[in-house]
């Protein structure tokens, strides 16, 4: 099967520079909802004004369920020589219907720049894990969020013992998700991982 998308993970969303030279148009949004990927639609009918083939550039830091659904469809039929790049941070989890239509993930970033919140959190006692939490529920810091979803897919560069794989696979897959209890997965990564020295 050809795959007309991309994935690109992005550790910091500035000067996003496409992996090709293809004429291409950029489409940056914080939140891409349906609204947003109607637009992306109506544009995806124009002819390129240079050449065959033309490049949509889509970066975000959440799409919404609905608006993935909407890419699956374009992506499913799109246009004769147009091709997609879609850009979300490591963290973010896309449906499984729209991951099937992408061809290649591309990690881009340095792997060892990680949120200095995420760093906090693991250098933390077992009491200081959870009253962190505590605050972030109290507050619902999206920022804070984000940056512990982020950190659980860099929690290799930490060294963690195999026992504790299991637990940053099942917070990975589900932190930040729709349906899923951030507090409960967040404080069973918080008594997952070991101290460090």
């Amino acid at each position: 099967m050809q795959h007309h998308a991309t994935l690109v993970h992005f550790a910091k969303p500035l000067h996003y520079v496409p992996t090709t030279t293809i004429d291409f148009v950029a489409f940056v949004h914080v939140r891409l909802g349906i609204n947003e990927v109607r637009d992306i639609t109506t544009a995806a009918q124009l002819r390129p004004v240079a050449g065959d083939q033309q490049l949509f550039i889509i970066q975000t830091t959440f799409i919404t369920h609905e608006a993935q659904n909407a890419l699956l469809k374009l992506f499913e039929e799109p246009p004769l020589g147009l091709l997609f790049e879609l850009v979300v941070p490591p963290a973010f989890q896309l449906l499984p219907t729209l991951m099937s239509r992408i061809g290649v993930v591309i990690a881009t970033g340095d792997e060892t720049d990680i949120d200095p919140a995420f760093a906090a959190f693991v250098e933390a006692s077992y009491a200081d894990r959870l009253k962190q939490i505590e605050a972030w529920h109290k507050g619902k810091d999206a920022d804070w969020l984000q940056a512990m979803a982020a950190g659980v897919h860099s929690l290799r560069l930490f060294g963690l013992p195999v026992p504790c794989l299991a637990a940053v696979q099942l917070v990975g897959g589900k932190l930040a998700t729709r349906g899923a209890s951030n507090k409960m997965l967040l404080e069973h990564l918080a008594l997952a991982l070991p101290l460090r020295k």
